[in-house]
């Protein structure tokens, strides 16, 4: 059985040994579990306690004892259903919280002017703000966002295409055939082969951002909106000269 879905949903790996035990031996009691997994009998009590909160254990007390039971496997989706409805709850609260917070953080003088990112996440939060804005340009581009993040990146484009984000790219020589520049609202011209290199910089809104794709990639964003105009004229002189 293929367990890392259910880590994935938010089972521990304790909690997953207990269900599957409690499974395979039906009702019993906390010691047959303990002799089952081994596990210690304080964790086993903690994660018991945690699975009954999920709705995937229950128990009945005989001749003084606690007697386990597994829940029908099919309680897992009620899980997922409530932990959903949870979240929605909670993303409502949240909303009214950064709405609060919002007004703090605009009043507040702009102190950071640049920021230094580091990793496949750094990107990631960078390609999300990048849809914020109806056009992203770039200068350098190497396509290789698809491979280095292969399973951001499809949800991520259909998003950027379902909002009309025009991304309009200045491709190094080796990325034109790829097929991320098959994608909608995705416009590109391809560099000289001198040109080619390992960053790409992105210009969108007040903000410049210059990505160095490492075996762990760093970005250093700048906002700062004359520099960032400043690189629209460096792209479109670009754009124009590259037939």
């Amino acid at each position: 059985m293929d367990n890392k879905i259910l880590k994935e949903i938010g089972l521990t790996e304790t909690e997953i040994k207990i269900y599957i035990s409690l499974l395979t031996l039906g009702a019993t009691s906390a010691g047959k579990i303990v002799e089952d997994t081994g596990i210690y009998r304080k964790n086993l009590y903690d994660a018991l306690n945690k699975l009954i909160e999920k709705g995937l254990v229950t128990y009945v007390i005989e001749n003084k004892m606690k007697i386990f039971q597994a829940k029908n496997p099919e309680n897992l989706e009620k899980y997922l259903d409530e932990k959903k409805t949870k979240i929605e709850e909670q993303k409502q609260e949240i909303k009214k919280t950064i709405s609060e917070m919002n007004s703090l953080f605009n009043k507040a003088p702009a102190e950071i002017e640049s920021e230094i990112y580091r990793g496949n996440e750094g990107i990631k939060t960078i390609l999300k703000e990048c849809l914020d804005y109806k056009e992203v340009l770039f200068i350098g581009a190497t396509g290789d966002v698809e491979n280095r993040l292969p399973y951001f990146w499809p949800q991520y484009n259909k998003k950027r295409e379902k909002l009309e984000c025009k991304w309009k790219l200045l491709l190094v020589h080796e990325s034109k055939q790829k097929s991320i520049t098959k994608s909608k609202y995705y416009e590109y011209k391809v560099l000289p082969k001198i040109l080619s290199g390992l960053n790409v910089i992105y210009i969108y809104g007040d903000y410049m951002a210059n990505v160095l794709w490492l075996e762990k990639p760093v970005a250093f964003v700048i906002k700062h909106k004359s520099l960032a105009n400043n690189y629209r004229k460096y792209f479109n002189f670009l754009w124009k000269t590259i037939k």
